[in-house]
Protein backbone atom coordinates (compact mmCIF):
# COMPACT_ATOMS: atom_id res chain seq x y z
CA UNK A 1 0.00 0.00 0.00
CA UNK A 2 1.20 3.30 -1.04
CA UNK A 3 0.21 6.20 1.22
CA UNK A 4 0.37 9.87 0.87
CA UNK A 5 -1.52 13.16 1.21
CA UNK A 6 -3.27 15.46 -1.25
CA UNK A 7 -0.71 18.40 -2.37
CA UNK A 8 -3.69 21.09 -1.61
CA UNK A 9 -5.82 20.35 1.09
CA UNK A 10 -3.52 17.68 3.27
CA UNK A 11 -5.99 14.57 3.07
CA UNK A 12 -4.71 11.36 3.69
CA UNK A 13 -4.62 8.38 1.17
CA UNK A 14 -3.45 5.05 1.45
CA UNK A 15 -3.69 3.06 -1.60
CA UNK A 16 -2.90 -0.27 -3.78
CA UNK A 17 0.69 -0.45 -5.23
CA UNK A 18 -0.48 -0.70 -8.84
CA UNK A 19 -1.66 3.03 -8.12
CA UNK A 20 1.76 4.09 -8.41
CA UNK A 21 2.62 6.89 -10.84
CA UNK A 22 -0.76 7.22 -12.01
CA UNK A 23 -2.92 10.26 -11.70
CA UNK A 24 -6.02 10.62 -9.16
CA UNK A 25 -8.34 12.91 -8.02
CA UNK A 26 -8.74 13.93 -4.31
CA UNK A 27 -12.09 13.33 -2.87
CA UNK A 28 -11.84 16.26 -0.80
CA UNK A 29 -10.77 18.84 -2.83
CA UNK A 30 -10.78 17.82 -6.67
CA UNK A 31 -6.63 18.42 -7.28
CA UNK A 32 -5.43 15.87 -9.92
CA UNK A 33 -2.00 14.52 -8.71
CA UNK A 34 -0.08 11.80 -9.09
CA UNK A 35 0.78 9.15 -7.15
CA UNK A 36 4.23 8.62 -5.54
CA UNK A 37 5.91 5.58 -6.11
CA UNK A 38 6.15 3.43 -2.72
CA UNK A 39 9.77 3.85 -1.33
CA UNK A 40 11.75 1.58 1.21
CA UNK A 41 11.57 4.61 3.52
CA UNK A 42 8.07 4.92 4.09
CA UNK A 43 7.31 1.44 4.44
CA UNK A 44 9.76 0.63 6.93
CA UNK A 45 11.74 -2.10 4.63
CA UNK A 46 15.07 -0.44 5.91
CA UNK A 47 14.99 -2.16 9.21
CA UNK A 48 13.56 -5.23 7.63
CA UNK A 49 16.68 -5.76 5.42
CA UNK A 50 19.04 -5.02 8.33
CA UNK A 51 17.22 -7.31 10.12
CA UNK A 52 17.41 -10.19 7.29
CA UNK A 53 21.18 -9.13 7.23
CA UNK A 54 22.44 -9.88 10.69
CA UNK A 55 20.49 -13.37 10.66
CA UNK A 56 22.58 -13.91 7.65
CA UNK A 57 25.41 -13.38 9.55
CA UNK A 58 24.33 -15.24 12.27
CA UNK A 59 23.37 -18.24 10.18
CA UNK A 60 27.16 -17.94 8.29
CA UNK A 61 28.98 -17.88 12.00
CA UNK A 62 26.87 -21.14 13.06
CA UNK A 63 27.54 -22.94 9.90
CA UNK A 64 31.16 -22.89 10.97
CA UNK A 65 30.33 -24.10 14.45
CA UNK A 66 28.37 -26.86 12.91
CA UNK A 67 29.74 -30.77 11.86
CA UNK A 68 30.43 -31.48 8.35
CA UNK A 69 27.93 -33.93 7.04
CA UNK A 70 28.81 -36.95 5.87
CA UNK A 71 26.99 -38.34 2.28
CA UNK A 72 26.32 -41.84 2.07
CA UNK A 73 27.44 -42.32 -1.41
Amino acid sequence: MIQFSCEKCKKAYRIPDNFAGKKVRCKQCGVTTQVPVASHEKTGSDESVAAFNQLLEQLAQDEKTLPAMESDD
